[in-house]
């Protein structure tokens, strides 16, 4: 009986340790809490970082019977830090688009990379997040290698959610492989052989659980949806989370959430993000106040939980951004 005593002391003693340490992330996260964001926050800095496009292999994980037999070819996007290092270790966030947009959203200038990279710019610049690497990938559009065929995969949530299509597009059904695979088998392995991450270049199983806390996934709209399902699959490989304009209040998400798996893996912190005007905003708050119930001894506001809603926001970029912003304040700080 004393040695369970004393064991329930330690614990005690080293969750009142822990606690603290959460409330003083979140009470010194400076977070932006309305919008516009001020001019400030994109404004050119000396140290830039640099953006790469990387190619790579999606492959086929899930097959019916008479399904045809094929991989797509697909690019994502990926942010370096200004002095990024081969010899350093980095944090990795994996930032989702929504429907109808695709890898090239978030860090490629042919859309929102210049602002993004200014602000990720400015980050690193003035100490305000940890060194970390983000990477840009897309659920929809693929290639099917050594032909002209276009194909848009459908997002795991909503199938209906797919951009327009063109005369080459695959017909569908044929590609059935859950998005969160791909994530977990073909992305997370090649960034982290590719570039210097806490793995180096250990992708095995074993490894992407012993570095989950230097891991985030987030994601806007039905990237917000792809974040959740992500979770549902691999919290195992990721601590940190971020939901802008989106949740889905599913049971079999608390299910995985309260799973063998699951259950006692710690999040290290966990950011939602909404606009008052945004027509996802409802679903998402059911969806928080879901969590707050359900999850209430791993999930405390204050500690290792934000909720973030920007007045007169609307289901856009000007929410987004500033919605990164406020995550990579708090990721990779414990």
């Amino acid at each position: 009986m004393k040695k369970l005593l004393a064991v329930a002391l330690l614990a005690a003693m080293m969750l009142s340790l822990c606690v603290p340490a959460l409330a003083d992330v979140y009470k010194d996260a400076g977070f932006i809490k309305k919008i516009p964001m001020k001019p400030k926050y994109t404004e050119e800095v000396e140290n830039k970082g640099t953006v790469e496009m990387v190619t790579y292999t999606a492959h086929q994980y899930v097959k019916e019977d008479g399904d045809e037999e094929f991989e797509l070819e697909k690019d994502l996007y990926v942010y370096l830090p200004y002095g990024y290092s081969p010899d350093k270790e980095y944090n990795v966030l994996y930032l989702f688009h929504g429907a109808g947009e695709d890898e090239r959203y978030w860090l490629s200038e042919e859309r929102m990379g210049k602002p993004t990279c200014a602000v990720l710019d400015r980050m690193m610049d003035k100490g305000e997040m940890e060194p970390t690497i983000v990477v840009a990938p897309t659920s929809n559009r693929g290639r099917v290698p050594g032909t002209e065929a276009v194909h848009h995969q459908y997002s795991d949530n909503n199938p209906a959610n797919q951009p327009g299509g063109s005369e080459n597009d695959v017909p569908q059904p044929a590609w059935r492989t859950p998005y969160w695979m791909e994530v977990r088998y073909d992305i997370i392995p090649l960034i982290e052989t590719k570039y210097a991450t806490f793995t180096h270049g250990d992708v095995s199983d074993e490894s992407l659980k012993a570095t989950r806390a230097h891991r985030g996934v987030a994601g806007f709209s039905m990237g917000s949806a792809n974040t959740e399902t992500v979770m549902q699959h691999c919290l195992d490989v990721f601590a940190y989370i971020g939901n802008y304009s989106m949740g889905n209040n599913r049971q079999e998400f608390f299910d995985a959430m309260a799973s063998e798996e699951f259950k006692d893996l710690p999040i290290l912190f966990w950011y939602h993000g909404e606009g008052s005007e945004d027509f996802a905003l409802q679903g998402h708050l059911d969806f928080c106040a879901a969590i707050l119930e359900k999850m209430s001894d791993r999930v405390v506001d204050g500690e290792n939980y934000a909720y973030v809603e920007f007045k007169g926001g609307t289901h856009a970029y000007n929410c987004w951004l500033p919605h990164m912003y406020n995550c990579l304040r708090v990721f990779f700080k414990q």
